[in-house]
């Protein structure tokens, strides 16, 4: 085996070369994947008094995002499992002002569960914060309890949305329908 350069070798040296002397070889830089993960903390303020009546109707947001998360999911799962060619010949949606392409209707959904699903979180995260604590904001134990069925129940809905909405339509639906 011959130590000599090929055709190919050289051909590669001298257009290396001349790009060097051009100026016009471009060098990548550095690739970093940094996960935004949001802000570490926050900087609250020792002396702000948390009004202790915003806690149920905070409970109460956290409970109707989790309804409305059940339902996304479920119409989401759904709607995904529908062949597009068997409701669609030209893979679009609507009528007179409101057409949509289906595969972007799925991604709307898709982004629409996890918007809620991180506002759910957060608000989760903010009622089992130690400054909404009962006897720092001064709620009654009766508050406290309906405050923590909404969030009992909205953590049974998160647990298993689709059953939730089953549940939930055959009340509504096949009650009204008998």
């Amino acid at each position: 085996m011959s130590n000599e350069p090929t055709d190919r070798d050289i051909a590669r040296r001298v257009a290396t070369d001349y790009l060097i002397k051009t100026g016009k070889v471009k060098t990548a830089g550095e690739v970093r994947f940094i996960k935004d993960t949001g802000p570490e903390g926050r900087s609250l303020p020792k002396e702000y008094n948390y009004n202790g009546k915003s806690k149920k109707p905070l409970a109460k947001v956290l409970w109707s995002t989790s309804v409305a998360l059940g339902h996304l999911v479920s119409a989401y799962s759904t709607f995904t499992k529908i062949k597009a060619v068997s409701i669609s010949p030209d893979g679009k949606l609507g009528g007179k002002g409101y057409i949509q392409d289906i595969k972007e209707m799925r991604s709307n959904l898709n982004t629409s569960i996890e918007t809620l699903s991180a506002i759910q979180d957060t608000i989760n995260d903010e009622l089992r914060a130690p400054h909404w604590d009962s006897s720092s904001v001064g709620t009654t134990p009766e508050e406290e309890a309906e405050v923590e069925e909404m969030i009992s129940d909205s953590e049974e809905i998160t647990e298993d949305p689709e059953s939730f909405v089953d549940e939930e339509y055959d009340e509504k639906v096949n009650d009204d329908i008998d």
